[in-house]
């Protein structure tokens, strides 16, 4: 019968081979002591590639891309160093597709794992994407975090080849203070949720306002890519409590912890969290079943046509295409869904000066098409573009634009 190796110390020449693919849980569920060594010896190995979620940590630097060809869905969190550097390939997947996708790409998973009160393991922080590749990696490394959260997402010791123990607090966030044209989104945002809404929050300051505006609401669902502290303050707070969803009833849904330390030892345990595949999250069969579901991500700019970059600016890349598109298409799919897309109107150039992010052009790719939009909503307003011409969507637009730069707006349209 098949048993895992356990060890204390990893020399990773002995089990990556050069050219191989090596991936990693992201965002709260990284192997922090695996990374690290990896990184440590990647002279040893030779050249291979890393596929890297969401970054909390340090462990892909920028100085590691001299044996290392990192990539990723996106250049979020500690990402943004590699991209800045033109150290970071982007895969530019929908996130329904990530996974498949990966499947045929992964040599070798690494995982932070829990050991569960009744036997065997769980994936912890992150379900998502990984779970898809125990099956098909030739290698699967496991780290056994005595202080990682136990979830419902489990991993039999048969699927995995190495395992390493480690007891170290797992990657968090910083919870960061909402600035004051976060909070007037929020209130927006918050005025079109009803009782009874399945939320799911993309990242961002702005979910953390919303649910702050929420706590008052009855009988909300929760389904989305990530547990966050937005969705941890609503299930608390009794506001989440799940029942009015047709599946996973009871159930807050998400494929990765991704928040602070107190929403690792909320979800530690938690039989209210149910943690699935991509193929469960972002199907759209499965969000169309979901009782008005909202969606609430960002975007970094938005067209006077509707088109929405969430990916790069100023030729830097800083988000990603992530669920954007599924969530949308999802919420379309629902009955009394809605596909919100909040930002600020203006953001700040590194020499003070503030630009529109209402646009008259995308400065960088649609990847929200037009015919995919949904709301949008920034401290100005509220500009619903469902069922409404190019020449409504334009003036809408400018409405909810800031105020500055209305005229430069109309002006480009004529």
């Amino acid at each position: 019968m098949h048993q895992p190796k356990v060890t204390d110390t990893l020399r990773f020449a002995d089990l990556i081979r050069p050219g191989d693919v090596v991936a990693w849980g992201q965002a709260c569920g990284e192997p922090l002591s695996l990374t690290r060594q990896l990184m440590a010896q990647r002279h040893q190995i030779g050249g291979f590639g890393a596929f890297i979620g969401i970054s909390l940590a340090d462990s892909a630097d920028p100085e590691h891309a001299d044996c290392v060809r990192f990539r990723s869905f996106c250049g979020t969190g500690r990402n943004g160093r590699l991209a800045a550097s033109g150290k970071l390939e982007i895969l530019p997947q929908h996130y329904s597709q990530l996974a498949s996708v990966l499947m045929r790409q992964v040599d070798v998973l690494m995982l932070q794992v829990a050991r569960h009160p009744d036997g065997g393991y769980s994936l912890g922080a992150c379900c998502d994407y990984v779970a898809a590749l125990v099956p098909t990696a030739r290698l699967v490394i496991a780290e056994v975090n005595r202080q990682a959260p136990v979830t419902d997402a489990r991993i039999d010791a048969l699927q995995i080849d190495v395992v390493v123990e480690a007891d170290y607090a797992p990657a968090a966030m910083t919870a960061q203070p909402p600035s004051p044209a976060n909070r007037r989104i929020a209130a927006h945002v918050a005025s079109l949720i009803d009782d009874g809404a399945t939320l799911q929050f993309g990242l961002g300051a702005t979910p953390d306002c919303v649910a702050a505006l929420l706590l008052d609401r009855k009988h909300l669902g929760l389904h989305g890519g990530v547990l966050s502290d937005a969705g941890m303050a609503l299930m608390a707070s009794g506001a989440i409590d799940n029942s009015r969803k047709p599946i996973d009833a009871g159930l807050s849904v998400a494929g990765t912890l991704l928040g602070t330390s107190q929403l690792l030892a909320f979800a530690d345990g938690n039989a209210a969290i149910a943690m699935r595949r991509i193929s469960h999250t972002h199907d759209n069969a499965t969000i169309a079943r979901l009782p008005a579901f909202t969606a609430i991500n960002s975007a970094l700019e938005v067209d006077l046509s509707g088109q929405a970059n969430t990916e790069s600016a100023g030729g830097r890349y800083l988000g990603t295409i992530g669920g954007a598109v599924d969530f949308s298409r999802g919420a379309q799919a629902s009955e009394g869904g809605k596909a919100i897309l909040a930002l600020t109107a203006t953001a700040q150039r590194r020499d003070g000066t503030l630009f529109s992010r209402i646009v008259p052009h995308l400065s960088g790719p649609a990847t929200v098409g037009r015919g995919d939009i949904g709301i949008v909503v920034t401290e100005h307003g509220i500009a619903d573009l469902r069922g409404q011409t190019l020449d409504e969507r334009r003036r809408r637009l400018t409405a909810i634009a800031d105020p500055a730069f209305q005229d430069d707006l109309i002006a480009a349209d004529q």
